[in-house]
């Protein structure tokens, strides 16, 4: 780097005539890069750079935390760098998932001059990831992944450099010249709120995000359990954060945080996706994929044979942007006798409140077996529609409102979970979404008709006895077809330190008898996203087919909640 740091790499490339590169760019095992990750893009006719970020693997660098602006502005060096070889044609495209897909934008906000198109697939940023959209602080995906990320993950790819001959790499590692002068989980507990610190690392804003300013596209799954907020990010920064890209996709999908990889675990959909916007802004070819959509749905992927390189979608649909214009917000009632009715309460008719044993009852949802564990009754709230007469098709993320009071206490966490129940009661996740009722102050400005942002920015904690009104989102949006037949289910219960599998937190506030209320006064409700019209294009995916949405078998409905008035 200019300033004299240097950064690991290792190189894949053709032994014919100088090619476009692409670049990958992380905090892992990038520079350690096994020649099965390069090997799709060889074939492709591209050479393959992979690089550690500053002070990771055995690149040096004297940062503050993880999420330093430097890595950056060195990444942007190296795609100059990149450009000048002999072996390189001056084209550069970076890919990246995860940590590799957020700094992707930091990169491209520097405008190195050679990088012609980013692809980023998991993309997560800063408070709304470590605490997961709800204010709770996710034990597990900052302790669990910092610590793993630095102790465990990294040392692979050191190891394997040494292994290989890099004869720099033992002496970098705990010198003077690889430094981290801050832990970065420790780092997140001492920011509780969304403050100066955490808005200094976040990419979604006009000084990064907004400088980008060449073709971009975005990958995210709806179950991504490690970056809850990915589908949210990607949605915030297609529609509202790139104004100087005119050439940009959004690919959504159901999934986890590794369908976009690269390596075994993404989806063939996904390589194939990122591939034709490479070969168009990279490598040139006139494939015209400019003149298709921006918006692409892959409904209900499913892996033969257990297999992402043989990833199948149920069905495509395209679309001009996104949220789906023609989408309608439906209101569906919370009723007190544990319905979800089309039916607006009047005066008189689903008077009355439920009430639930606080934090007694969560619903795990990261595993078939854990999923099976059904909530303890007494401590959840469940709800349910009447079996649906059609197909109803639901594009985009619910929005809950819940009128609820504390007997104890001064704050109280709510994890829900939404699923779909078939006529012989197997039980499919759909999504979760979580709020912390202290930090329920919504964030105006940011809030769209898609998604209920909240600001994060200080406790109100609360009064017991006093009804309160709680907005929130589910933590992603969900392209899924609730079958003639079938009925959708929403649990109100509190969250769990048990990781599930990567969610996992410590509920607030004290013991207490919660309640949620249903009248014309507080009327609890679910608008759902409904796409008129639309219909299941094919058979219902078996039970266990849906990767990262775990199901249960037979089980009867059971209302829950404590037998008092």
């Amino acid at each position: 780097m200019t300033d004299g740091t240097r950064i690991a790499y290792i190189l894949y490339r053709l032994k014919s005539a100088a090619a476009p590169t692409v670049f990958w760019y992380s905090p892992y095992t990038a520079s350690a890069a096994p020649f099965e990750i390069a090997k799709p893009f060889l074939e492709a006719g591209y050479a393959f750079v992979g690089a550690n970020f500053p002070a990771t693997g055995c690149s040096e660098g004297i940062i503050e935390n993880w999420m330093d602006h430097k890595e950056g502005v060195y990444g942007a060096e190296v795609v100059e760098w990149i450009a000048r070889q002999a072996w390189s044609n001056r084209n550069v495209g970076m890919i990246g998932n995860s940590s590799a897909g957020t700094v992707l934008f930091w990169v491209a906000a520097e405008r190195p001059p050679h990088l012609r198109a980013i692809v980023g697939t998991g993309v997560e940023d800063g408070y709304e990831d470590c605490f997961h959209l709800g204010g709770m602080h996710q034990h597990d995906i900052t302790a669990g992944w910092s610590l793993n990320s630095e102790f465990v993950i990294q040392v692979r790819g050191v190891e394997f450099r040494i292994g290989a001959g890099d004869t720099e790499c033992a002496a970098i590692r705990g010198g003077e010249r690889q430094v981290v002068r801050r832990q970065f989980f420790d780092e997140t507990r001492k920011h509780p709120l969304k403050d100066e610190w955490w808005d200094s690392i976040y990419l979604a804003r006009n000084e990064v995000a907004g400088k980008v300013n060449i073709p971009t596209m975005l990958m995210a799954s709806w179950q991504d359990a490690y970056g809850g907020g990915a589908v949210n990010e990607s949605a915030r920064l297609f529609t509202q954060l790139m104004p100087n890209v005119k050439e940009k996709k959004l690919v959504l999908m159901n999934g986890d945080h590794y369908i976009g990889g690269p390596g075994l675990r993404s989806y063939s959909l996904v390589d194939d996706e990122r591939m034709q916007f490479l070969d168009r802004w990279v490598k040139g070819v006139e494939n015209g994929i400019e003149h298709e959509p921006p918006v692409t749905v892959y409904w209900e992927v499913r892996e033969p044979d257990g297999d992402p390189k043989k990833s199948v979608a149920g069905w495509v649909t395209r679309h001009k942007t996104w949220p789906e214009p023609k989408v309608e917000r439906r209101p569906y009632y919370l009723t007190a006798d544990a319905r979800i009715s089309p039916d607006k309460p009047v005066a008189g008719l689903n008077e009355g409140s439920r009430a639930y044993l606080y934090p007694a009852g969560s619903e795990l949802y990261g595993s078939n077996q854990q999923f099976a564990i059904q909530p303890y009754k007494d401590g959840v709230l469940n709800y349910r529609t009447a079996p649906a007469a059609s197909d109803m098709t639901l594009l985009g993320n619910p929005e809950i409102t819940l009128y609820l009071s504390i007997d104890n206490g001064d704050d109280a966490d709510l994890e829900l979970t939404l699923k779909d129940v078939d006529p012989e009661g197997n039980v499919l996740f759909l999504q979760s979404g979580l709020l912390r009722a202290s930090l329920r102050a919504i964030d105006d400005e940011r809030t769209s008709t898609d998604e209920i942002v909240h600001l994060f920015r200080k406790f109100e904690k609360l009064v017991p006895g006093k009804i309160y009104d709680l907005r929130m989102s589910l933590l992603a949006p969900i392209a899924h077809v609730v079958r003639q037949g079938h009925s959708l289910e929403l649990t109100v219960g509190a969250p769990n330190p048990i990781p599930h599998p990567n969610i996992g937190s410590i509920p607030a506030g004290g013991p207490s008898i919660n309640r949620v209320f249903h009248s014309e006064r507080y009327p609890s409700k679910i608008l759902l996203p409904v796409l008129p019209g639309a219909v299941a294009q094919a058979p219902a995916p078996e039970c266990g087919m849906l990767r990262n949405q775990p199901f249960r078998k037979g089980t009867d409905f059971v209302p829950g909640g404590l037998p008092i008035q």
